[in-house]
């Protein structure tokens, strides 16, 4: 009777601490699935829009800002973004620090899923972190492994040192803590030594990711073709890309190669963007006259 009073304690004990361990520590299926989404895979091309790299980033706001690292797409023409199952092209460039090698991108969606930024102050070594990415182009690859490190380069360069692999496409990975929270993005190994991997410490660059000085720049959209590059279909480009004042110039110069109906739509849809309503009323009527000869 005894043995069998301790054995039922015995097993409660175990399944007691079986659930506060789960409790305390989420499982690494938990972190992906709560995570995968918001990760994003960057791909980098040339100006023949030929494919020259691959790597990662996420999505940090649910209007659409994407970070990722300098280092990935510096020298590209092109970057085409997928996330949550859709591709993108980037409407912006909102934020850059070559030094700290960090880049955002707007892309033109709402309600993304996002991830929330942590305290990277609150890692230590030994704490178990995990990362979501595209190694070689295998879409939201899970790995888990330890911080073993904490490095400061200097000029603002601080870093974490963690094991698990990190293969070519895992550059601009979040790492993520068990609250699946940002607080590192998995950085270029190409200045240091490739058996290590580093991550950039969040709250190193928390400050420009928080920031409301954005820089809006323009940037080159992957899915317009400008064949042949007319002045209409470069227009066209910098349309898409939210640039309205530069696409009217350009649309304004097509008129002397050709006049057409669309010109004067599409001159009439960028200065209502702009605010310019009498400009775009008058665009519009001389639309309709041509529609109608």
């Amino acid at each position: 009777m005894k043995k069998n009073i301790k054995l039922l304690i015995l097993i409660l004990f175990l399944t007691m601490s079986s659930l506060l361990y789960s409790q305390q520590f989420p499982s690494g299926y938990e972190i992906f699935e709560k995570a995968k989404n918001a990760v994003a895979i960057v791909n980098v091309y040339d100006e023949n829009r030929n494919l020259i790299r691959i790597g990662s980033g996420f999505t940090y706001t649910p209007d659409g800002q994407i970070v990722t690292t300098h280092s990935l797409v510096n020298g590209g023409t092109y970057v085409k973004i997928k996330v949550n199952d859709k591709e993108f092209a980037p409407v912006a460039l909102y934020k850059i620090d070559r030094r700290r090698d960090i880049i955002v991108y707007k892309v033109d969606g709402s309600n993304l899923p996002f991830l929330s930024i942590g305290n990277s102050n609150d890692v230590k070594v030994g704490d178990r972190v995990f990362s979501i990415g595209n190694p070689r182009g295998y879409e939201r690859s899970f790995t888990e492994g330890l911080v073993s490190g904490k490095r400061d380069f200097g000029a603002g360069k601080i870093f974490f040192q963690f094991t698990g692999p990190n293969e070519q496409g895992m550059v601009g990975s979040p790492l993520l803590n068990e609250k699946s929270e940002v607080i590192g993005i998995i950085s270029s190994r190409s200045y240091m030594n490739e058996d290590i991997n580093f991550a950039i410490q969040i709250n190193s660059v928390k400050e420009i990711l928080e920031s409301t000085d954005v820089k809006n720049y323009s940037v080159p959209n992957f899915f317009v073709y400008e064949k042949p590059p007319t002045n209409f279909n470069i227009g066209l480009s910098y349309e898409s890309m939210g640039d309205h004042a530069t696409a009217i110039w350009y649309y304004l110069k097509s008129l002397k190669d050709e006049v057409k109906a669309e010109t004067y739509r599409r001159l009439a849809y960028c200065h209502e963007q702009l605010g310019n309503f009498k400009f775009a009323e008058d665009y519009y009527r001389k639309a309709r006259e041509l529609d109608g000869k």
